[in-house]
């Protein structure tokens, strides 16, 4: 996963070449929805969210099967489980997000009308295949990468009249967030998804990594034994892998 600034792609897009008008719509859409986060491969995963979307901006409270919730204003993200939501040290994108990022790039697009809406079809390294109503709100987004099949479903889509502050008035976002040492990070950006959350003993980063193996990341003093041990700069470190994601990991740190 790469940092990036989606509003700086959003703004490129409409200076460098013209969007298709209802890909636009759904870019540039404020709306509301309940979805199911489906991934199927080696295992079968899901989450059910609520998402709130204004442009570029976007809050996401995940209830199953963890409790987190996360907001992207700008180029600034936060997450935690409950109400006060700490700056994250990574920039955080769904799947919806994920597939702007390749329109944006200027993937191979296709579109195709269907009934009450439209179909897209997206090529890059990946597959994705998009639902959307007439007025350009998602109904579905699916997308098979490295023999991994993801797809959110969309309900209750509706389009958000609220705007931020009102949604985000019971919330506090801290900026005093956790600084990661470059190590971790350069394992961290070969994360295809990952969610950040405090656990019992510090925090834990549960992610997919590049290959499609689930890995666990936890950090703090009462750390899980097994898995691969390592101190950075006195920040302690348990990582819990498939031995063959562990040999790769260990490449990245100069083991």
């Amino acid at each position: 996963m790469k940092k990036y600034v989606l509003v700086f792609l959003f703004l490129l897009a409409a200076t460098i070449f013209a969007l298709p008008e209802i890909v636009e719509k759904w870019m540039y859409a404020s709306y509301y929805a309940k979805r199911i986060m489906i991934e199927i491969g080696l295992k079968t995963r899901f989450r059910y969210e609520e998402v709130y979307k204004w442009g570029a901006d976007k809050m996401v409270l995940v209830h199953e099967p963890i409790n987190v919730n996360w907001v992207r204003l700008g180029q600034s993200c936060y997450m935690g489980s409950g109400t006060t939501l700490k700056r994250s040290p990574m920039l955080i994108l769904d799947l919806e997000d994920l597939a702007f990022k390749e329109i944006l790039q200027g993937r191979d697009l296709k579109i195709e009308e269907i009934n009450e809406g439209y179909e897209i079809h997206i090529h890059d390294t990946g597959e994705y295949r998009v639902l959307l109503s007439s007025d350009g709100f998602p109904k579905e987004i699916e997308r098979n990468y490295m023999d991994t099949k993801s797809k959110l479903i969309y309900e209750e889509v509706k389009p958000l009249s609220a705007d931020k502050n009102e949604v985000l008035k019971d919330y506090t976002l801290v900026d005093s967030g956790v600084e990661f040492p470059k190590e971790l990070m350069d394992i961290l950006s070969n994360f295809r998804f990952l969610i950040i959350r405090e656990g019992i003993s510090g925090l834990e980063i549960e992610g997919i990594y590049k290959n499609g193996q689930k890995v666990e990341v936890f950090i703090g003093n009462d750390l899980p034994k097994g898995g691969l041990q390592i101190n950075i700069n006195g920040l302690k470190i348990t990582i819990v892998a498939d031995e063959k994601t562990l040999e790769e990991i260990k490449v990245i740190l100069g083991q």
